[in-house]
């Protein structure tokens, strides 16, 4: 078998952990958008692709790359030689993780990343011989973070896959319960792609005080779907 170039190889973890295959359930949460259908605020290729590139560059979507970033910045070479995941009691990612939690806009939110953190975490230890999991749960942008870093791959690239995986898992929620048709979403996803690279180099560099944002109807959305009835997504 021909030995793979290190960014052919980096391509492969990173497609196969931001995969939608990768069983971490993330096709069962749909971010605020299912209570956003129901009150009409997304109803058309317009106005959900405007929401979804919202929640990309002024809310979730970029705090997330700015946590998974800083996350990835605080595992230091030594730590990666001796296997010293997470630090053991690293303050620099524990500060990482408690921001990242506290940053969720209501509890749905919380219960989104802690819940995705802890599978995508599960599933790497088992898959790669890594030992995220731990009694503290990592929120997922963490997780993230800390996993791209362990296996060696490129941040950049990293949160470009990352970012891609954010828009793609809501573009299939909106394709599915609007309803909308598969090239619209198809058309959504390639549209944005300039926004997830711009957004990606960003974040590689950005500290953690440049989290923020201005999806205030997303963030609305979130927490009026806490309390929907009925519904089909989690959060």
């Amino acid at each position: 078998m021909a030995e793979l170039t290190a960014p052919i190889h980096q391509t492969q973890i990173l497609t196969a952990l931001f995969s939608p295959a990768f069983p971490i359930g993330s096709f069962s949460y749909s971010h605020g958008i299912e209570a956003a259908i129901h009150a009409s605020a997304i109803n058309d290729v317009r106005t959900a692709h405007d929401w979804i590139e919202t929640c990309l560059i002024g809310g979730n979507g970029r705090n997330d790359a700015i946590l998974m970033a800083n996350a990835y910045r605080a595992v230091n070479g030594h730590m990666v030689e001796n296997g010293l995941l997470a630090g053991a009691k690293n303050a620099k990612i524990e500060a990482i993780n408690e921001l990242a939690f506290a940053l969720s806009s209501g509890a749905e939110r919380a219960q989104e990343s802690r819940e995705l953190g802890v599978n995508f975490a599960r599933i790497v230890d088992q898959v790669y011989q890594l030992d995220i999991s731990r009694s503290t749960p990592l929120a997922y942008p963490v997780a993230a973070g800390l996993v791209v870093r362990y296996l060696g791959c490129d941040l950049t690239l990293g949160l470009t896959f990352f970012l891609q995986s954010f828009i793609a898992n809501l573009i299939s929620v909106v394709v599915r319960a609007v309803p909308l048709g598969q090239s619209d979403g198809q058309i959504m996803l390639a549209q944005m792609m300039p926004a997830v690279a711009t957004l990606a180099n960003e974040a590689a560099l950005a500290p953690l005080d440049d989290v923020g944002g201005y999806a205030i109807l997303a963030d609305h959305a979130s927490i009026i779907h806490e309390t929907l009835e009925p519904r089909i997504y989690r959060t």
